[in-house]
């Protein structure tokens, strides 16, 4: 066996897909063999439900171990008779295996989802069937990783030993895998919203069908992800059988990965918006069209992260092919994708903020509004965010198609992406407040004022990171002055 550069990347991906899984299955099994664990301590006749539950967030590990050994078989590192790993196998290879390690990360949400099952089946024999349906919903981020695994794994020759991947595609894979799995990681959103579902329909059977509604929510930036990766697989030619070798469009596949994926994160807050409305729904049935509006909230930010990846393939000639994109852009784009998807994480602010307006508003039906006031004010970091990407892509000459800026501000521009992305996450403690000021006004309506006074002060570190974002870019010559 000759290691060289393709075979330590092939053995990484093999090592990425089976070891983050794990990660994710180990965390799922425990949380929810914990709960067995407590439950048999009363009731040791639910054993063998409970054995059932906390097998749910296994799969997660198989598929990693599964994508593990065919990397492994297909480059001949097990079973003899491997040669030298071409480059661009290798990092098809690492794509693949972040595609389903990362996403095996879902596990945790499934293993949520069948705690709260194990709970609810202890107290109500007849939940069983129900709770199963919840703890089963998160499994299909994972189902969606291991199939961008398994086509990275087919268009670039890593199955059938023809090798048809370029750098560029090779690039454009990890794209794809961190497309499909960071946005894996909204199950965890998905298991919050789907345990209270499973609580909520033990009490109260005829809330099931309600309570998929809310459960089905945080779904969407999975599949924001998932239509990232196929298209970038179609637009850098690795499902026509015509790859790119642009390595430019590879860096800027990274940079729509970024984007989408971590922006995806956003659905842990729309799960938390989620889950309050779900157990408020199911004692106030005619709160459902409130409850869905708050829970819809925190969707916005991953949009902005799934609207930027489409920018970026638009503007670098990916959907095109009418330019040649240079590598100011292919970076450009990573810093880009880093800008609007970190500040996309300020979503689990919001959906502090949403769920705290949900439960005021099912108590006092006039707090709609201004509890809706409160729930928007984490919006803004993900908002700078979409303006630094915008202001990169406008600046370097993305946009007007006519790129200026040189490799080396491409490169630099990602630390403005990582000033305003990162800071957006303040966001977090920017929700925090938000929630407590919707308390306080349900209690006294002239608290209003002071309470908002209180919520925007966490704002300053967004500003902050925005300050530092147009600074970098002003420095690094991006604004024509340096």
């Amino acid at each position: 066996m000759v290691v060289d550069a393709g075979t330590i990347l092939a053995v990484t991906g093999a090592g990425l897909a089976v070891g983050l899984s794990a990660i994710g299955s180990g965390i799922g099994v425990g949380i929810a063999g914990a709960t067995g664990a407590g439950v048999i301590a009363v009731r040791p006749e639910k054993f063998g439900r409970a054995l059932v539950f906390q097998a749910v967030p296994q799969t997660q590990g198989m598929y990693g171990l599964l994508v593990a050994v065919l990397i492994l078989l297909s480059t001949g590192v097990i079973g003899g008779g491997g040669g030298a790993v071409p480059l661009p196998l290798g990092l098809a290879a690492v794509g693949a295996g972040l595609a389903t390690g990362i996403s095996g990360f879902s596990a945790i949400g499934q293993g949520i989802a069948a705690s709260a099952g194990i709970a609810a089946t202890a107290e109500h024999d007849s939940a069983m069937g129900r709770s199963l349906i919840f703890a089963v919903i998160p499994e299909t981020q994972a189902i969606y990783g291991l199939l961008v695994a398994i086509l990275i794994m087919a268009f670039s020759g890593l199955l059938t030993g023809d090798a048809a991947a370029t750098e560029a595609t090779g690039l454009a894979a990890i794209g794809c895998g961190l497309a499909v799995g960071i946005a894996g990681l909204s199950a965890i959103g998905q298991g919050i919203a789907a345990a209270a579902g499973s609580a909520a329909s033990a009490e109260h059977e005829e809330s099931f069908g309600k309570s998929l509604v809310f459960s089905v929510i945080p779904e969407t930036q999975a599949i924001y992800g998932l239509l990232v990766a196929i298209l970038i697989m179609a637009f850098t030619g690795m499902i026509a059988g015509e790859p790119t070798r642009n390595l430019a469009l590879g860096f800027a596949a990274i940079g729509c990965g970024f984007a989408v994926g971590l922006a995806g994160i956003s659905a842990i807050g729309q799960g938390i918006a989620a889950a309050a409305g779900t157990a408020t729904t199911a004692e106030h049935e005619e709160s459902f069209g409130k409850n869905l509006v708050f829970s819809v909230i925190p969707e916005t930010q991953a949009i902005y992260g799934l609207l930027v990846a489409i920018l970026i393939m638009v503007f670098t000639g990916m959907i095109t092919h009418d330019i040649t994109a240079t590598l100011a852009a292919g970076f450009a784009a990573i810093a880009c994708g880093f800008a609007v998807g970190f500040a996309g994480i300020s979503a689990i602010g919001q959906g502090i903020a949403a769920s705290a307006g949900i439960a005021a508003t099912a108590e006092k039906e006039e707090m709609f509004g201004k509890a809706l006031v409160f729930t928007v004010i984490p919006e803004t970091q993900a908002i700078y965010g979409l303006l630094v990407a915008i202001l990169v892509m406008a600046f370097t000459g993305m946009i007007t198609r006519d790129v200026t800026a040189t490799a080396a501000a491409g490169l630099a521009a990602i630390g403005a992406g990582f000033a305003v992305g990162l800071a957006g996450l303040s966001a977090i403690g920017q929700g925090m407040t938000a929630a407590s000021g919707i308390g306080a006004t349900a209690q006294r309506r002239d608290a209003m004022g002071a309470s908002l006074v209180f919520a925007v002060m966490a704002e300053t570190f967004a500003i902050f990171g925005l300050l530092i974002a147009v600074l970098i870019m002003f420095g690094i010559g991006l604004f024509g002055g340096a």
